[in-house]
């Protein structure tokens, strides 16, 4: 008889490199603060690292990551007892080397204004709204590995989308 098959094998440099971007992304969203989201991240690659031999392959390596990275989010938050997060204050830094039109600036000022308002909102919503929105609208992560990550129903988070999108809306609203 033939050997039973195994896991395929994580390549962690290949792998985690390739997806440290958009973890940091996600955690420069979750949390508004660039160094604190570089920090998150770092321990995210770490204890996946540690503790590869849990990842399952029952999901893809991004969810799992985000899911860990989710409750190092959570984690660092807990120890400050914040309620709530900063918005993101830093952008990126335009491209130096071409000098934009002026309807370029002004469009990507209001561009820049609409999104600081997103993120002020987004940073203003309750916790489990906020991580569900950004998991599902911002990441277009699958549903059923939210749940999975989140520990909610369907249900549940069909209702944490529809109310976290409802008071987005509103908060955004009043803002204008």
């Amino acid at each position: 008889m033939g050997e039973a098959p195994t896991a395929p094998r994580l390549a962690p440099d290949a792998d985690f490199a390739a997806l440290e971007p958009s973890l940091r992304a996600w955690a420069i969203r979750a949390t508004g603060d660039v160094e604190v989201a570089r920090d998150l991240v770092q321990e995210t690659l770490a204890a996946a690292l540690a503790d590869r031999s849990r990842f399952s392959h029952q999901s893809a390596l991004r969810t799992w990551l985000i899911g860990i990275l989710s409750h190092k989010v959570a984690d660092h938050f807990r120890k400050r007892y914040q309620a709530a997060f900063e918005p993101l204050d830093d952008a990126d830094p335009p491209d130096l080397l071409s000098t934009p039109t002026e309807g370029e600036v002004e469009r990507a000022v209001a561009a820049r204004q609409e999104l600081s308002r997103v993120d002020r909102a987004m940073s203003r919503l309750p916790r489990g709204e906020r991580m569900a929105l950004l998991m599902v609208a911002v990441e277009g992560l699958d549903r059923e590995e939210v749940c999975r990550v989140l520990g909610v129903t369907a249900t549940h988070l069909r209702v944490l989308l529809h109310r976290g999108r409802h008071r987005l809306r509103r908060m955004v609203e009043r803002e204008m």
